[in-house]
């Protein structure tokens, strides 16, 4: 197999082309792929249940990658990928274990209606949070029990100032957050609980600062997050360098748009989201891969072509690769309200019986509101997935049918909610929980995802 050497110089003599020319290829190629192999969406079909239609996904993501490369934005060229590259890739032995201590956590290699749950990350996965609810809202997370890891935010500010993007100030708020989620696990009594990211830098030497064993260890998957739409970049080239030279575990996360320029339609976002993930494995080497499409027009995870296409790409690798795969959750509601919960419940039954190794999140308002993050989000998260996990395909698409018709026609007006410090309270570091409110939405919102699996 190719070394990461030999597709940095690929990405150095490659064949030159502009970006919007990139994209272009990709849109026509799906369109092409998807009527070549009768891959098609059908609107009512949240969980499909058609292994035919998923190995042809995975045939087209192969194709697609095999036709128009990965498109390296550094330099403006293509790295051209050939079937040896991927062949040689699909079957990884090594065995992912993530944490430390009496946190550790072994990465299942799961398959379609795998009656093993999923892993469970919580926290804010990268949304913004601000500085005075930064280790509480992490402590929340860190403190549930069916959490397994945390993935941490984005600093909203530092020291009350902006953080100047590709500065030095990068480094030092990278710093912060690592040593603060560090912290939080201390605080929760969970020393060792597996950490992922840093989530606030834009600029490599800001990850490499934090990778030691007292912040993000080697044990601790850190974050090479690649282009979407198979781009990547000089940076996601020299993390990558970085952690292979020190063994560190490193997850490569990619969020496609579905509606952008090169996804026109569900049936290329399923085989997109498959060929990124094929793309972590050949190119990066990474531990695993994390898949974030959303929709242009709601910046969510949720929305129904979403969960088709993210659901029809999952038993697609898992079908046909053997790579750990992981997804992020993009909600378009706020923290504290019934649609955040039906958003989770929605992806949460779709990617357990789809064969996902782990779910992390949720974040609300998509990330870009401020402290709209829980620990009790996340406890959802991870219940709903054990329910989940003895569902067949075909109940699972009933199931979240009955959910998505709570919030589907709610995306253009969606509930604004409640900041983490709004509902929860915060006695001290050892002391919080849950507003009345707050628990009774989450405890009315469980059973009613119970009736609908039982």
């Amino acid at each position: 197999m190719p070394t990461i050497y030999n597709y940095m110089n690929r990405a150095l003599t490659g064949e030159k082309k502009s970006e919007n020319k990139h994209d272009m290829a990709v849109f026509k190629e799906c369109r092409k792929l998807s009527s070549k192999y009768g891959i098609k969406y059908q609107p009512g079909i949240f969980v499909p249940d058609d292994k035919e239609m998923a190995d042809s996904v995975f045939k087209a993501a192969v194709e697609l990658l095999l036709s128009v490369g990965i498109y390296c934005t550094t330099t403006g060229r293509t790295i051209k990928i050939d079937e040896t590259d991927i062949k040689t890739s699909l079957h990884d032995s090594r065995k992912v274990e993530i944490g430390r201590l009496r946190e550790k956590v072994i990465l299942p290699h799961r398959s379609v209606m795998d009656q093993r749950a999923p892993v469970i990350i919580g926290g804010p996965m990268g949304g913004s949070v601000s500085e005075k609810q930064f280790l509480a809202v992490h402590i929340s997370s860190a403190k549930e029990p069916i959490v397994q890891g945390i993935y941490g935010c984005a600093l909203q500010s530092m020291g009350g100032g902006s953080i100047t993007v590709k500065s030095p100030l990068e480094l030092i708020a990278a710093q912060k957050e690592a040593r603060l989620e560090r912290l939080a696990c201390k605080l929760a009594g969970r020393e060792g609980l597996a950490m992922m990211g840093p989530s606030t830098p834009t600029i490599s030497q800001a990850y490499m600062a934090v990778s030691c064993d007292e912040l993000f260890s080697a044990a601790d998957p850190q974050e090479v997050y690649q282009l979407d739409e198979l781009k990547t970049d000089y940076e996601a080239f020299f993390k990558s360098i970085f952690h292979q030279a020190h063994g560190n575990h490193y997850l490569s996360g990619q969020c496609p748009v579905f509606g952008g320029p090169a996804i026109g339609n569900p049936e290329g976002l399923a085989i997109v989201d498959v060929a990124e993930t094929i793309q972590s494995r050949v190119v990066t080497g990474s531990s695993f891969h994390v898949s974030g499409a959303v929709h242009v027009n709601t910046n969510s995870s949720s929305a129904k072509e979403i969960l088709w296409a993210s659901n029809i790409s999952a038993q697609a690798i898992s079908r046909n690769m053997k790579y750990h795969k992981a997804r992020y959750y993009w909600n378009r509601a706020g923290c504290c309200t019934d649609m955040m919960f039906y958003e989770t419940a929605a992806q949460a039954v779709g990617d357990t019986v789809s064969g996902r190794d782990m779910l992390i999140g949720p974040v609300g308002g998509r990330g870009e509101v401020a402290d709209h993050s829980s620990g009790l989000e996340s406890r959802f998260m991870g219940e709903v997935a054990h329910m989940a996990k003895n569902l067949s395909l075909s109940k699972a698409n009933d199931v979240v049918g009955q959910i998505v018709s709570k919030y589907a026609d709610r995306f253009s007006d969606a509930p604004a909610g409640k900041s983490f410090n709004e509902c929860y309270h915060v006695s001290s570091e050892y002391d919080m929980h849950p507003d009345d409110a707050y628990l009774k939405l989450y405890n009315e919102v469980l059973s009613e995802i119970k009736e609908f699996c039982f």
